[in-house]
Parts: structure tokens; sequence; C-alpha cells
């Protein structure tokens, strides 16, 4: 009985790998697009909390601050220009001091599919392929595209197959995991947007979490 059981289970699981077998990357990019378009806003500011933050901006010296309110970091996003982090409430040269973590929101992967543009170059570049299918998520193997080879240095991006976001980012380094990205996502009316990102070092196992509150969309 088990047996009988046990080859239909077989027999669907074929099936759906074999439907992502032939799948092309151009065609993940086509559904990641789509759902882009329905699923993120042209454009929103969202206030971003994370302890290492808040206590750099407590150590903020009051002459850059404008008195407009307490200082906060935010992220403003547009379609084809991506993201950038600015610090809100101190004086226009300073507002800027935070944006090397501009970075981490794309090493997370959220920003390769809410601007479709950043994963057009990876593709067009060749850099980027379909390394597995599993039950819940397509995993793509992507390099850097501004480096020649395709070299042991590497990051796999888990895309949800339902909802087209990237739940997951590993890096790797001479074939070695090294840090990890796990991407957590709320509906916000018809929108689907992040509202945290767990960033792990998995040499020391130690992480920076980061919390998107209070989203403002302007479409």
């Amino acid at each position: 009985m088990k047996k009988l059981l046990f080859l239909p289970c077989l027999l669907l699981l074929f099936s759906y790998i074999s439907a992502y077998s032939d799948e092309k990357v151009e065609d993940i990019y086509k559904q990641i697009e789509k759902m882009s378009k329905l699923q993120t806003p042209d454009t929103y500011r969202v206030t971003v909390e994370n302890k290492s933050f808040s206590e750099a901006l407590e150590e903020l010296p009051a002459d850059i601050l404008t008195g407009g309110g307490e200082p906060r970091v935010v992220i403003l996003f547009k379609k084809n220009d991506g993201v950038k982090i600015v610090i809100e409430n101190i004086k226009e040269e300073y507002t800027s001091l935070f944006s090397m973590y501009e970075e981490y929101f794309k090493v997370s992967g959220i920003s390769k599919v809410q601007n479709p543009i950043e994963l057009r170059e990876i593709i067009d570049k060749e850099k980027m392929s379909i390394y597995k299918v599993e039950k819940d998520a397509i995993v793509l193997q992507v390099w850097d595209p501004d480096e020649e080879m395709m070299t042991d240095n590497y990051a796999f991006f888990y895309l949800d197959r339902n909802r087209m976001v990237i739940n997951q980012a590993t890096y790797y380094l001479d074939g070695t995991p090294y840090m990890k990205a796990e991407n957590s996502y709320k509906k916000y009316g018809k929108y689907l947007m992040p509202y945290k990102i767990v960033l792990t070092n998995m040499t020391d196992n130690s992480n920076d979490v980061f919390y998107f509150e209070d989203y403002k969309f302007n479409n």
C-alpha cells in the first residue's frame, strides 16, 4: 500500500521539476518584472530601524540637527534608480552619512526584484542561472556582473515561486558560505513590501536586523 501511495507522489514531484527544467532565465525575469509591477510602487519612502543606526544617531553632534524632529534613517526608492538611504532632520550636507548601507539592501536581493533593471544587467552579462527548483523556491545562482569569469564567488537567491520575491540570499567566497540575508514581507494594501531583513555573518554567526516601518507610497 505504501508503495502505491509513494508512486503518485513521485510522479507529482517529477512533473513539477520537469515543469521548471526547461524554464529559461528570461522567462523567470519576465515573471519577476510582471509581479514587480503589481507588488511594488514606482516610488516609496520607509523608515529603517536598526540597533547600530539608533546608537549612531544618538552620537550626532547637536550643530548638525535641524530641530525639525528626531533624526531618522529612511530609504527612498524609485524604480530604475533603486534605493537611496538618507538621514532626515539633519543638515543637507550630512544626510548621506549612512549611504554605505545601501549595499545591505542590495545584498538582500530585495532591490533585484523591486527594481528589475538591476537583475537585467546580471542576465545580459550571462551571470545568472537556474541552479535548482525546490518545492517553494526557484534557486538562482548569481555572479558579480562586473567580473569577467564565473568563479567560486557567487550568491544563491531563493526566489519565492508564487510571489516572485527573494526570501533568502546566501553569499559564497571561494565556495564557502560567509553571509546570509533572510527577508520577511507584509502586505500593505495592494503592495508586498519587506518589513525585516536579518543579515547573518556565517563565519561567527553574528547578525544584524533591519526593520522597515511607516511606508509612504506616492502612487
